[in-house]
């Protein structure tokens, strides 16, 4: 699987996440978490970011 198909299985899981944030099924702080830990696990280029996030704001200080 090539970086392409990887961008689309993430597009596809954040518009079903948005789609699940909508019917107010579960909450959209968790529909995020949700979505940040999708990018997480596959650790594409734009996974960087998130966990720099992540480890800013709770990481040891």
């Amino acid at each position: 699987m090539d970086k392409s198909w990887i961008y689309m299985w993430d597009g596809f899981l954040w518009l079903f996440a948005v789609m699940l944030a909508r019917s107010r099924e579960i909450k959209a702080y968790q529909v995020m978490g949700i979505a940040l830990a999708g990018y997480l696990f596959a650790m594409t280029p734009l996974s960087y970011p998130v966990w720099w996030t992540i480890v800013y704001f709770f990481g040891t200080k």
